[in-house]
C-alpha cells in the first residue's frame, strides 16, 4: 500500500502521544508531508488513538482533497495544509492537547524566551495564536501568524502546534513544549520570570539556525 511505512509511523507516534499524556481520547492530531511533496497524510476525525489503524490514515492534497481514505480527515486539516503550503521546512505536524499546555494557553499570550531550550528548539518566543473556532480558516490563519518561522506555537485555550522536518522530530518539539510550559508556570508561581539576555539569545538562535542545516 501506498505510503504504509508513514501510516504505521503515524499510527505508533499517535499511540505515544496518549502515553506520554500529551493528549488524551480523540483530541490533536497528526500529520505528515508525502515524500512527493504534493501531498499530506493525516489522522482521522474522532476515533482513539489506540484504536486508528494504518488503513485509516487518510491522504490529501494541499487542495484539501481526499485521495485515499474512507473516514473524514481531522477538523483541523485547514491549519495543517496552511502550514505546508508556507513552511517548506516542515515535513510533519503535531497538535498535542496536553495538561500544561493548556493551562498555559488559557492564560497567557506568549512564554517569553526565559530557558535555553526554548530558543534553541523553538526559535524564539512561544507565542499564542488568537483564538478561532476549531478547523476554520480563521484558526489556519491565526496558527500560521503565530508560528512564523519557529517550531512551535500555542493555540489559545487549545494546547499546542509542534512542527518538525520528520514525525521524530515533531514529537520531540512536542514533549520540550510540554517541559516548557510546565516550568514556565512553576517558575511564574514563585516570582518574576527573568528573560535570557541579548548574548543568550543570540548565542541560542544560531544554534536553532543550525539545526535547521
Amino acid at each position: 500500500m501506498e505510503f504504509e511505512d508513514i501510516r504505521r509511523e503515524i499510527v505508533d507516534i499517535g499511540k505515544k502521544l496518549v502515553e506520554r499524556r500529551l493528549t488524551y481520547g480523540t483530541c490533536g492530531n497528526i500529520s505528515c508531508r508525502a515524500p512527493d511533496g504534493r501531498r499530506m497524510l493525516i489522522t482521522p476525525s474522532g476515533i482513539p488513538y489506540e484504536m486508528i489503524k494504518p488503513e485509516d490514515i487518510l491522504i490529501l492534497n494541499f487542495h484539501g482533497e481526499i485521495e485515499k481514505g474512507d473516514l473524514r480527515p481531522s477538523v483541523e486539516t485547514p491549519f495543517h495544509l496552511a502550514i505546508y503550503r508556507r513552511r517548506g521546512d516542515v515535513n510533519a505536524v503535531i497538535h498535542i492537547h496536553s495538561q500544561y499546555t493548556l493551562a498555559v494557553s488559557a492564560v497567557s499570550d506568549f512564554v517569553p524566551v526565559f530557558l535555553d531550550e526554548i530558543f534553541s528548539h523553538i526559535g524564539g518566543d512561544l507565542q499564542v495564536s488568537r483564538y478561532a473556532l476549531p478547523g476554520s480558516a480563521e484558526l489556519a490563519k491565526n496558527v500560521i501568524e503565530a508560528l512564523g518561522d519557529r517550531n512551535a506555537a500555542l493555540l489559545s485555550n487549545h494546547g499546542a502546534v509542534c512542527c518538525g522536518r520528520n514525525l521524530k522530530e515533531a514529537f520531540e518539539i512536542a514533549e520540550i513544549v510540554e517541559e516548557i510550559c510546565k516550568i514556565f508556570i512553576l517558575s511564574s508561581s514563585l516570582g518574576e520570570i527573568k528573560i535570557l539576555p541579548d548574548e543568550g539569545r543570540k548565542y541560542q538562535r544560531e544554534m536553532f539556525e543550525m539545526k535547521k542545516t
